[in-house]
């Protein structure tokens, strides 16, 4: 209960922070924070990224806790948020916080977003009283989860395809990945390890005398023996080492092994540097020790069913095999074959749906024991599945023996290829994590009545979505299970840990809408110009803020009173007040000090950090020369004073921000790179609904549930004889118009329709938009029409379309519409 607490109390306090505009964080930490969830991300392909509401969640309770509160102990965590929680000092050397999120849910990206946070703090030199670190280690429970995070981390690939860095910095990104065995100079400001616990186990106990070694000499080391010594030497010389734990229940099952292994590498560094680990982040979807207790360091908990409820995770649904007759049988797989076959049946039906679409779905078979699921596996090989069908061996513990590793390690990494042959994979209960592969789209469990496998564990092998950043699909995990089960999951609905839809087996499938090209509509296709250049971000270039351009003496010095002083800080030796505070800022009669806590400010707003040292003599220019209806001298006592007076902060604050976030966006030229083809569309899963319309390359075309207008819009365009063809703008089209919303943040606009008529294109808004960032939107979208106009030699235009002008224009031709709802400078 204790646990829960600390979670809501963290969770309500992150929320005020966060409405409060990060008060407090690194202008560093600030930067991070509004790039990644302010500003919107396009990917190589043309696709929006967005990240999740509970990654962000996740990353904003470790700085909130660890930069912003400093909580680096568990006691001090749960005293400084009044909680009651069992504390045992002798574990409580290091900070050390827990993430409790569930399977598919993106752990890999906070961790992702950790490890750039903790990077740059570090190589810009943020002295706020926090350790940073630029060095990791990520250790995985076994060999699958390990390749799974060498896919994402191995030649810095997350770090380089998805949106963890700000333009302006990634010149500044000086990093290296290493795995377990490598041995290779670390040439890189920040280095990151990756490798499975066992490397770091020890190997032999340490003082044991061998009397054949001291007759013949000691024996040569074998390799992993080389290579335990070495990664341990390299890990104890870093003096900012931080570690993260991938499924990090691990670290509290078995005997205890990975604990051993952080408590002794936090040991050794505190003899070698003074300084212990820098940070201990456990990343698990279940954090339990063999008790069953949840980690008391747990600081942020996103469960299984909020997870659903946001379509993270695939939402389940429980078909229930009818009218199932009592088998006679032993036999497993006669007793099972109803529950077998009816998963056959069921994923033929999303083969036929994913067909042209490149996806790939996979049915899991879950027996109780392996030679039951060998017979499953026979079963299939003489139903035509020969070759089709991967059966996974287990120990008692879950972990895959040796024997089948290799195979199980490429089908994981493989398992989504076209080229891959496995349709069906057959395990066991008890399969251990690294094997909830996103293609798992039906689940058919085998267990007896008295199983004690819980459901979660029984949807884990297939909550990952096939299409994580596609919101517009609402994917389907289909369990196909006997009636008598629904007691276990009703269990965990009640605790509010799951969400699932029952329905009957044959009821349990239901196709989602498909958006794809008609080969024989060739005739509507359009071609979309794909440019380059216009609005970016980057470093600005202080020589170019000139002063004088600035707005003059927006103040009367003499009008100007002095502000009332909340409270004092007394120097005890020197009786000298060293520090007042006046609401939320840091009142001072020190000229200089003043200048470093206005230029923070202006940093932690821009996101501009690195310019810190060479904005402060421009804003010293400023004040003394501009700011008021007289020249001052900031040095003396009644000026400084004076500009404690909290409209002067905010004045200041807000005219050189807007003057630096102008500086930042860099206007580069356009250039005409290629033409896109809808026709080049692939094929994307949809559950909204559609509409069959005729003059489109598209068999049919999506429109919201909650907007009925873009159907009939479509309507009227297929309608219309001057109407040549058009589209729906779709997500993954390269057609991403960027502008700066008022708080200087990049945004992309996506118009809602593209329409070609013999003498020009049309950009389509149908939404009706209103709010402060419309008229950046249109005039953007204006110069967007413009310079493609100038790149392409055709004609776009750009048109508001709201439901009164249909009406009004319903039965005249679309130029008529056109002329009468054009945006225009």
């Amino acid at each position: 209960m204790a646990i829960i607490d600390l979670d809501i109390k963290i969770k309500q306090a992150v929320k005020t922070w966060r409405e409060r505009n990060y008060e407090g964080a690194s202008p560093v930490t600030k930067r991070l924070l509004e790039f990644w969830f302010k500003e919107e991300h396009i990917l190589t392909d043309a696709s929006r990224f967005e990240f999740w509401k509970c990654q962000r969640e996740a990353i904003e309770a470790l700085i909130y806790i660890y930069e912003i509160c400093k909580y680096h102990s568990l006691y001090d965590l749960a005293r400084g948020l009044g909680v009651s929680i069992p504390v045992d000092p002798t574990k409580d050397l290091w900070p050390k916080y827990c993430f409790k999120m569930a399977t598919g849910s993106g752990k890999t990206w906070v961790m992702t977003m950790v490890i750039v946070w903790q990077y740059f703090n570090k190589i810009f030199g943020i002295n706020n009283g926090v350790r940073y670190s630029s060095h990791f280690l990520l250790l995985a429970p076994n060999i699958i989860v390990l390749d799974r995070l060498e896919e994402a981390f191995g030649d810095n690939r997350v770090f380089r395809e998805f949106p963890f860095i700000p333009t302006e910095w990634q010149a500044d990104f000086d990093f290296q990945f290493i795995k377990q065995s490598e041995v290779i100079p670390r040439t890189a400001r920040g280095i990151l390890h990756l490798t499975n616990i066992q490397q770091l186990y020890e190997r032999d106990v340490e003082g044991a005398v061998n009397p054949l070694d001291e007759a013949l000499g000691p024996k040569p080391k074998r390799e992993e023996e080389a290579i335990y010594d070495s990664l341990r030497t390299v890990l104890s010389s870093y003096n900012d080492l931080m570690v993260l734990n991938d499924e990090a229940h691990h670290v509290h099952s078995d005997d205890l092994e990975w604990n051993k292994v952080i408590a002794h590498l936090d040991s050794t560094l505190k003899e070698r540097n003074g300084n212990g680990l820098m940070m201990q982040s456990d990343f698990t979807a279940t954090p339990k020790d063999l008790q069953g207790n949840l980690f008391p360091h747990i600081i942020y908990d996103y469960p299984l069913a909020e997870a659903i409820k946001d379509k993270i995770v695939k939402r389940p649904r429980i078909g229930e095999i009818e009218n199932v007759p009592e088998s006679l049988s032993k036999d497993f797989v006669k007793k099972n074959r109803l529950q077998i076959d009816t998963g056959i049946e069921i994923l033929k039906e999303f083969q036929k749906e994913f067909k042209d679409t490149g996806k790939k779905p996979i049915l899991f078979i879950m027996a109780d024991v392996t030679r039951n699921a060998d017979k499953v596996g026979e079963y299939f090989k003489r139903h035509g599945y020969e070759g089709k069908v991967l059966v996974i061996h287990t120990d008692t513990k879950g972990v895959i023996t040796k024997k089948d590793l290799e195979k199980a390690r490429k089908a994981a990494r493989e398992i989504d290829s076209p080229e891959n042959p496995y349709e069906i994979i057959v395990s066991v209960m008890m399969l251990k994590e690294g094997w909830d592969v996103r293609n798992v789209c039906v689940i058919v469990p085998l267990r007896a009545f008295d199983s004690p496998v819980l459901p979660e564990q029984t949807l884990g092998r297939g909550l990952r979505r096939i299409a994580p950043q596609d919101d517009t699909w609402e994917e389907k995990l289909i369990v196909i299970d006997h009636p008598r089960f629904r007691q276990l999951w009703q269990a965990e609905i009640a605790k509010g840990e799951l969400i699932v839809d029952f329905t009957t087996a044959k009821r349990a499938y239901e196709p989602s809408n498909l958006v794809m090209v008609n080969p024989e509509k060739i005739q509507f296709d359009i071609e979309i110009p794909v440019v380059e250049g216009g609005l970016t971000r980057t470093v600005p270039n202080l020589t170019e803020l000139d002063i004088t351009r600035l707005p003059a003496r927006p103040f009367k010095f003499t009008e100007i009173k002095l502000p009332k002083v909340r409270y004092r800080e007394r120097d005890l030796i020197e009786q000298k007040i060293v520090r007042e505070k006046i609401l939320a800022f840091d009142y001072t009669e020190n000229f200089s000090l003043y200048l470093s806590y206005i230029c923070k400010a202006i940093t932690s707003k821009t996101g501009a950090s690195s310019i810190f040292v060479e904005l402060v003599p421009k804003v010293k220019e400023y004040i003394e020369n501009y700011l008021f209806d007289e020249k001052v001298d900031g040095e003396k006592l009644d000026v400084t004073k004076k500009l404690n007076y909290i409209p002067i902060r905010e004045k200041l604050v807000e005219i050189f921000s807007k003057e630096i976030n102008t500086l930042s966006r860099k206007e580069e030229t356009v250039t005409l790179q290629r033409y896109f083809k809808l026709s080049e569309t692939q094929p994307l899963h949809t559950s909204e609904p559609v509409t069959k319309v005729r003059k489109t390359v598209f068999e049919a075309l999506p429109y919201s549930r909650r907007s009925v207008f873009e159907k009939e819009f479509m309507n009227y365009l297929d309608e219309k004889d001057d109407v040549k063809a058009f589209t729906k703008g779709l997500p993954r089209h390269p057609l991403h118009i960027p502008y700066y919303n008022q708080e200087g943040y990049l945004r992309y606009y996506l118009p809602d329709f593209v329409v070609k008529e013999e003498s020009a294109m049309y950009l389509v808004e149908t939404k009706g938009m209103e709010g402060a960032e419309v008229p950046i939107k249109d005039k953007e979208t204006l110069r967007w029409c413009e310079n493609v106009q100038k790149l392409s030699g055709k004609h776009w235009k750009y048109l508001k379309v709201k439901p009164q002008d249909l009406e009004t224009y319903r039965s005249h031709g679309f130029r008529t519409l056109a002329a009468g709802t054009e945006i225009r400078r």
